[in-house]
């Protein structure tokens, strides 16, 4: 992942150059071994030449490494990197505090980047950051959002963006072996929520041969990850009817033919219909706004938090998996865990924990100021 303080090579031509594996030609690869023979190999990019980078990708699209490519070898990549995020062109690239850069926030998706000037000294400096990102990056646009209500705290006014070059109304960005149709200019945020990369893959390999649901699903990310890892089927539901619009969009596009399908519901209102019906799942994922935005907040966000992980596990299978996150850093991993033991209980089951999991590393850390660490996701397991 290219950070904030070294963002000094540009990755797009290195994603364009891949080598596709035929179907189940990735085993031996993934238990560590350095070499793809040239008879594994379903499909490889047009004008590659001997010595090339390239990405290798198995049969579904998902990345395995970064390596080498000749032609005229019988090992025709020779792998030198397995964590293929330094090839990722969707990423968050500044990350406000996190960064040492308090008040930007800057999200590169593919060619475009997208910023969010959140305070004072940001906007007064934001035209010179504009021009730097321009000449570091060479994006085909920016666009500058300066419609976050966080702003009225600085004594900002909401105004309209600030736009170089030029930023269409939907924007194609590379993610994880797939192509996202994101909106930069009226999605929430920047566009996309980044933050649960690691984890949406994490969720992923729990989805296998489920019925999985995915509540407050957005443009559908962790659903598109369990479909594709084999879950069995997946429902997403999200309130905004622009995002489930994406959604389906973005699951025509890179999973056609698997059985997963999106709805615009409330999801409390969802909750209470399948409990009504007696409709059950192997696997529940919610992933709600923040719901406590304040100390002042705090009680009435967990009760909130407590009703709607209580409802998903009354219709949650005995063996099933609830996979569930908090985004504020008013509920830190140990508060929402007493969340949980709490809903569980109200629910009259219980848990194991399976994983607890933080944001990804492209959202970094600062040890000494908490409120950088704000999004916590647990896997769990019910068991009964």
């Amino acid at each position: 992942m290219h950070r904030a303080g070294s963002v000094v090579a540009p990755i797009a031509e290195t994603l364009k150059a891949a080598v596709h594996l035929a179907k189940n030609q990735e085993r031996r690869l993934r238990s560590g071994h350095p070499w793809v023979f040239s008879n594994e190999i379903e499909s490889i990019d047009e004008g590659l030449v001997p010595g090339d980078e390239v990405v290798v990708l198995d049969h579904r699209g998902q990345p395995i490494g970064v390596g080498l490519y000749n032609p005229h070898s019988l090992i025709a990549v020779r792998l030198y990197a397995r964590h293929v995020l330094p090839v990722e062109t969707t990423y968050r690239l500044i990350h406000g505090e996190g960064d040492l850069l308090p008040g930007l926030v800057v999200d590169r998706y593919g060619d475009y980047l997208c910023v969010q000037s959140l305070t004072a000294g940001i906007e007064r400096r934001i035209e010179w950051i504009l021009e730097v990102l321009q000449d570091v990056l060479r994006p085909r646009g920016i666009l500058c959002r300066r419609d976050s209500r966080a702003r009225l705290l600085e004594g900002l006014a909401l105004l309209e963006p600030l736009e170089r070059g030029e930023v269409p109304e939907r924007v194609e960005a590379p993610y994880e072996g797939m192509v996202l149709l994101s909106d930069l200019r009226h999605g929430q945020k920047t566009g996309e929520f980044l933050d649960q990369r690691e984890n949406r893959k994490r969720v992923a390999r729990e989805s296998m041969g489920k019925r999985v649901l995915d509540l407050y699903c957005y443009t559908g990310l962790f659903s598109l990850h369990c479909c594709m890892a084999g879950a069995g089927s997946v429902l997403g539901i999200d309130s905004s009817a622009p995002a489930i619009e994406r959604a389906r969009a973005n699951a025509g596009r890179n999973a056609p033919g698997r059985d997963v399908q999106f709805l615009v519901e409330e999801a409390e209102r969802a909750l209470t219909g399948f409990a009504r019906e007696e409709t059950r799942f192997d696997m529940i994922i919610l992933d709600p706004p923040a719901l406590v935005r304040s100390k002042k907040t705090l009680a009435e966000g967990a009760r909130k938090y407590v009703a709607i992980n209580s409802a998903a596990l009354q219709i949650l299978k005995p063996g099933g998996t609830l996979a569930t996150a908090t985004c504020s850093h008013h509920v830190d991993a140990a508060a929402f865990l007493e969340i949980l033991r709490a809903a569980a209980k109200h629910a009259r089951t219980e848990l194991r924990i399976v994983d607890v999991l933080g944001q990804s590393r492209d959202h970094p850390v600062l040890l000494a100021a908490r409120e950088t660490s704000y999004l916590t996701m647990v896997i769990a397991e019910r068991i009964r």
